[in-house]
């Protein structure tokens, strides 16, 4: 059973993702539009089949009529969307903490489609089966690859680099 701490009907507002190289993970941050900041640590092993999956929801919403056709739209609506984005501005603090200042550490993550072609949702769970959920449009899903591209060369882990693309795919579940 899951046990949601960000209600649904929450919008995010900015998304930050760090490195904390003392605990050797990523830190994603969230601070939704009435001001409530989360903060969950993604492990090394938990990105290695996390950042996959991402780009093959990133690969499987542009329909073509061929593989190769479908990375070259690909490619371009990521970059598209990746200039709009607002990658500047400094993540805003300020708010209530919905884990009262404890990073909440991801034990698994289940990827699934929204009804009706409007995005997906990303459950975040911990060991407990306890998290949030995160709905990501297209937009955010690409800003989101952005940040894992942009934080993961400052890790030493050893990730390729990520590249936008793959099989056409609407859910999956990722564990650490």
């Amino acid at each position: 059973m899951t046990e949601s701490f960000a209600s649904p009907s929450l919008t995010i507002e900015q998304i930050n993702l760090t490195y904390d190289g003392w605990q050797d993970r990523l830190v994603l941050r969230l601070r939704t539009r009435d001001s409530s900041l989360a903060e969950l640590g993604l492990t090394r092993r938990l990105t290695k089949h996390l950042l996959p999956a991402l780009l093959k929801l990133a690969g499987g919403a542009v329909l073509a009529p061929d593989a190769a056709t479908r990375q070259e739209l690909l490619a371009y609506e990521h970059q598209e969307t990746v200039a709009a984005g607002d990658f500047a501005s400094v993540f805003n603090e300020d708010g209530l903490d919905l884990f009262e200042g404890k990073s909440f550490l991801i034990a698994e993550a289940k990827l699934s489609a929204l009804a009706e072609n409007h995005g997906w949702r990303i459950d975040f769970l911990d060991r407990e089966g306890r998290g949030m959920h995160l709905n990501v449009d297209k937009k955010m899903l690409h800003g989101i690859i952005k940040l894992f591209n942009s934080i993961l060369p400052t890790t030493g882990w050893d990730f390729p680099a990520a590249e936008v693309g793959g099989a056409m795919t609407s859910a999956g579940r990722v564990t650490h």
